[in-house]
């Protein structure tokens, strides 16, 4: 595919290169959109807002929707107003508000202003909702029939259905208030008795969202029961839209992208990263590098600083001081990777203190093993024994406070209403060398 797409690209540009602008529309229409969005990106700025000016508008949204956020941003800026009225108003809302929510405050109202009342009207209800929530991520597109209709009627309402309507295999009822109070799938109403009620095979047990709910939740619902779509209603039942699994799928690319960002400690995002690749990177992760060096130099370095005059005679204590380090970030890690996995989880209420009590058990394993190991290493290097012992039980006491310091600030993280896996590396690990250190030294200095 890629192999495709690159001749793809060479061809494009050489047919704008020889001015035959008809047969590069030509081809970028015979493409999938996400193949076309992919050649676009390849052509430079202004060869790219070439196209999109002489493109169709149901082509250039199509095409634009499926381009990195930033490259987004970048075409619209640079098109002619009135071009990008039109095009935005080829687009399904929900995407268009994604769009619209990317852009400068006083493009995004100039644009507004240029769609119809109508359409302008719907997107700023739906811009009005929090970007990471199920009224941010909904489409008002829906399929919504009253409950009163037979089940051919139901059939023929759905063959009348515009192209707007985004998912149609789902048929959301509504009574006479219109307030949500079934759904039907398209498969049930095929086989069901054309002359029969609606409401008789409508499912009356449904899984709902308020618009304000979390996208990350309304992503785990729809995972969790295998829904192609979940509908929003207000306070009073009434049917806002529906998130469909598409969106979803980019929720949770996302959340997967900021979790691995989370988890080295690094706080940029790939927007930011698209406008600024250097700046934004270097930003992004500045934070933890200096809270990381103050904990260090100040803690670390004064719990050392503190038992000095006792290490300046059992020197043999110091050389095991970065295995202690290494060991200790390294279980501390392990643990907390895999408690934060069972908090992102839908899950039964026992299962965190399962998982917590799991890498206690585990710790004491590795922390049996570990100290074994070096507890020999350093009776072979020293042929002192009591070091040995002193050194292989302060091995463990550190891997074991490593394992439950792990598995628990996921824990606490949750508590306190945050992510879990704001537990980053460089958090655990930091924590992990001050903790380890001083429990290391307070075991060995208190045996040797």
């Amino acid at each position: 595919m890629e192999e495709r797409n690159r001749v793809l690209s060479e061809t494009l540009k050489g047919l704008l290169a020889e001015g035959k602008m008809g047969a590069a529309l030509a081809l970028l229409d015979g493409l999938h959109p996400a193949d076309a969005a992919e050649v676009l990106e390849s052509l430079p700025y202004e060869e790219r807002l070439r196209i999109f000016r002489s493109w169709d508008a149901g082509g250039s949204s199509e095409a634009l929707l499926e381009m990195a956020e930033g490259e987004q941003v970048r075409v619209v800026e640079g098109l002619a107003r009135n071009l990008a009225v039109r095009i935005i108003s080829e687009m399904p809302p929900d995407d268009a508000v994604d769009l619209l929510a990317d852009l400068p405050f006083q493009l995004r109202e100039s644009l507004l202003s240029g769609l119809s009342s109508r359409k302008a009207g719907e997107l700023r209800r739906l811009l009005a909702h929090g970007e990471r929530t199920a009224g941010g991520l909904m489409t008002p597109e829906a399929m919504r029939l009253s409950q009163d209709l037979t089940v051919g009627e139901v059939l023929e309402k759905l063959r009348e259905a515009p192209e707007s309507v985004e998912m149609i295999y789902y048929i959301y009822l509504l009574d006479d208030r219109e307030r949500l109070v079934g759904v039907t799938s398209l498969r049930e109403l095929i086989v069901a008795d054309p002359g029969e009620p609606v409401s008789s095979i409508m499912h009356r047990d449904l899984i709902c969202v308020g618009p304000d709910e979390d996208q990350e939740k309304v992503a785990a619902l729809i995972d969790r029961y295998d829904l192609l779509a979940v509908p929003v209603v207000d306070e009073e039942g009434r049917l806002l839209g529906i998130v469909t699994v598409d969106d979803v799928l980019d929720v949770i690319e996302e959340e997967a992208q900021e979790d691995i960002y989370s988890l080295v400690g690094s706080w940029e995002t790939e927007e930011r990263a698209e406008r600024h690749p250097l700046l934004a990177p270097f930003l992004g992760r500045l934070p933890w590098v200096f809270i990381a060096l103050a904990l260090e130099v100040l803690v670390a370095g004064g719990i050392l600083r503190g038992f000095s005059e006792v290490l300046r005679d059992h020197l043999a204590i110091i050389f095991f001081i970065p295995a202690i380090l290494a060991m200790g970030g390294t279980v501390a890690l392990q643990s907390a990777a895999r408690v934060t996995v069972e908090l992102l989880q839908e899950g039964e209420g026992g299962r965190y203190a399962r998982a917590v009590a799991g890498e206690a058990g585990i710790g004491l394993l590795v922390a049996t093993a570990s100290g074994g190991i070096i507890a020999v290493a350093a009776w072979l290097m020293r042929e002192n024994a009591s070091l040995g012992a002193a050194v292989g039980l302060a091995m463990a006491c550190a891997v074991i406070s490593a394992a439950l310091l792990g598995s628990s600030l996921p824990l606490l993280l949750s508590k306190a209403g945050r992510d879990p896996s704001k537990a980053s590396e460089p958090l655990v690990a930091t924590l992990m060398d001050i903790v380890g250190l001083a429990v290391y030294l307070l075991v060995a200095m208190a045996l040797v």
